[in-house]
């Protein structure tokens, strides 16, 4: 099958919490809204729900987690099943409480392998954080790649925006974990430092608000031109990413030819 004419399913993946998965979702959702996509959108985190905050994304809270920490086959099923009915891109933001359970499961279903199946394309979204996480996000990337290196569209996000990222003064292409997974890693983004403390202050406020790019950039939005003109920037770089990561797809390859909602 044409990978091309495959419909993109996105999920952030990693197992530690406050890294930056809602702030990946709600890039991703905009994005392809920015391309003229209706995606549906999932957030399973039980704990911090965030990206459920941003209203203009109509957001379906999803508990995917029992009482007994596993994975509620039932729930994730008929959220893979509404998805591949539904004929539309999807995002699904998950919990770092989740993951060992959900890469199991998703392991057991062949997720990627049941999304192609049904002419979907599974993208995961794995970051990688400074300071004490890089460890532990280390270890997450090259647990992912094992599992489907070949399989689902692996994308890491370098989250530059606290603190740069590097070992040693080595870029992430010098890393063994990139050296040892390259094959299956289809994409390397960053969400880098911003060029003044105001713009990252525009960010924070941006994510603080929980309103959409689209909302604080408009001509009635409650920020000040100056603050409109740099979100507005920041979205120009972050969507160029998007662009040379995922390639630019016509509105019909986005939502595929069974798109029923409007």
């Amino acid at each position: 099958m044409n990978t091309a004419s495959l419909i993109p399913v996105h999920m952030t993946l990693c197992g530690k919490g406050g890294v930056g998965k809602s702030v990946i979702a709600r890039i991703l959702n905009e994005y392809l809204i920015d391309q003229g996509a209706t995606p549906l959108a999932f957030d399973s985190d039980p704990v911090n729900a965030s990206f459920a905050a941003v209203k203009a994304f109509d957001v379906k809270r999803i508990d995917l987690i029992d009482e007994d920490n596993k994975i509620n086959s039932r729930r994730f099923d008929e959220m893979v099943i509404g998805i591949v009915e539904s004929g539309r891109p999807a995002v699904i933001d998950t919990g770092a409480s989740s993951y060992i359970a959900l890469l199991n499961y998703m392991r057991e279903l062949d997720l990627a392998a049941t999304f192609r199946d049904e002419g979907h394309e599974l993208f995961l979204h794995v970051l990688i954080a400074g300071g004490p996480s890089l460890p532990f996000t280390i270890e997450i990337l090259d647990d992912v790649c094992t599992s489907f290196g070949g399989r689902a569209g692996i994308m890491v996000w370098l989250n530059h925006f606290w603190e740069r990222i590097d070992i040693s003064g080595k870029p992430f292409l010098d890393w063994q974990v990139y050296r040892e997974n390259e094959q299956a890693i289809q994409a390397v983004l960053e969400i880098q430092r911003m060029a003044s403390d105001t713009s990252a202050e525009d960010f924070i406020q941006l994510l603080k608000t929980n309103r959409s790019f689209a909302e604080a950039v408009a001509p009635e939005s409650v920020f000040n031109i100056l603050t409109r003109a740099r979100l507005r920037r920041i979205r120009e770089m972050l969507f160029a990413s998007m662009d040379a990561a995922l390639g630019a797809r016509p509105l019909e390859q986005l939502n595929g030819n069974r798109e029923t909602i409007a």
